[in-house]
């Protein structure tokens, strides 16, 4: 919901923060039906990798999840009738996507990261989407935040696979470092941050974000997000993938800040 209200406001259209709530919404229940089946799907590897979850410890039913999945899944496309056209294709290819990914990608190799990814991405465009087909495409705008959204994602789900590896190789799973280890994949994490690193630089560069956002990425964004990795690489165990996937978790929220913070345009 907030990466919709975030794409919203850095829409250069926006001359002031009117909340889309049907958008952000859409993006509440489209996002809990995704994260209900993913759950769902992952119950027996959950059993090693997250045994403390709702359904693996039996807080929760596998029919009453299921339920409520199905009901999130109603709304989210009940709410359709409130978005304009380009936030229609949106919801629905979200929707799409998020099938897609738990029936077919969700243990394939960067295809499930890149899905997931895609998701994430989706919601700013969203929030952009509120003033039309041009205005999600209009620069910097929801492209930004969306381009960061998907670069971060997509580093993160890679080493939320190898934190998983126990329980995805008992689920059958051919994530990347199931197939081919921990390195090519973290070569990986690291050309991907690198990426994202240069990115936010370029933005600032180009004159649509001030000093403020700036000093924000620099200090909480590039140097912690450097020793993360570099402490990560130097011993790529699961205890250390779940700290760094919780600290990146924490950077998207800064990065957030900093735009906000620091739009100029």
């Amino acid at each position: 919901m907030a990466a919709v209200a975030v794409g919203q406001y850095l829409t250069p259209e926006a001359d002031k923060l009117a909340l889309n709530s049907y958008a952000m919404a859409a993006a509440f229940f489209v996002c809990g039906f995704g994260n209900i089946i993913n759950d769902i799907r992952d119950i027996e590897s959950d059993r090693i990798n997250h045994p403390q979850r709702a359904l693996p410890s039996g807080t929760i039913s596998r029919v009453g999840a299921g339920t409520l999945a199905f009901l999130f899944l109603i709304v989210s496309l009940l709410l359709l009738i409130k978005l304009n056209g380009i936030g229609r294709i949106i919801v629905v290819t979200a929707v799409l996507l998020v099938v897609w990914y738990n029936i077919r990608l969700k243990h394939t190799a960067y295809l499930g990261n890149l899905a997931v990814s895609l998701l994430g991405a989706l919601t700013f465009l969203l929030g952009g989407a509120t003033y039309g087909f041009n205005a999600v495409w209009s620069l910097p705008g929801a492209i930004v935040p969306a381009v960061f959204a998907f670069l971060m994602h997509f580093g993160r789900e890679i080493i939320k696979d190898i934190e998983d590896s126990a329980g995805d190789a008992l689920a059958g799973s051919v994530t990347a470092p199931l197939r081919s280890g921990v390195t090519a994949p973290l070569i990986l994490v690291g050309i991907v941050f690198a990426i994202l690193v240069g990115v936010s630089l370029a933005v600032y560069w180009q004159g649509w974000f001030s000093q403020v956002y700036l000093y924000i990425i620099l200090i909480f964004i590039h140097l912690p997000l450097t020793g993360l990795y570099v402490w990560l690489i130097v011993r790529p165990e699961r205890e250390r993938c779940r700290v760094v996937s919780a600290g990146l978790k924490i950077q998207m929220i800064i990065g957030l800040v900093a735009l906000l913070g620091g739009r100029i345009y």
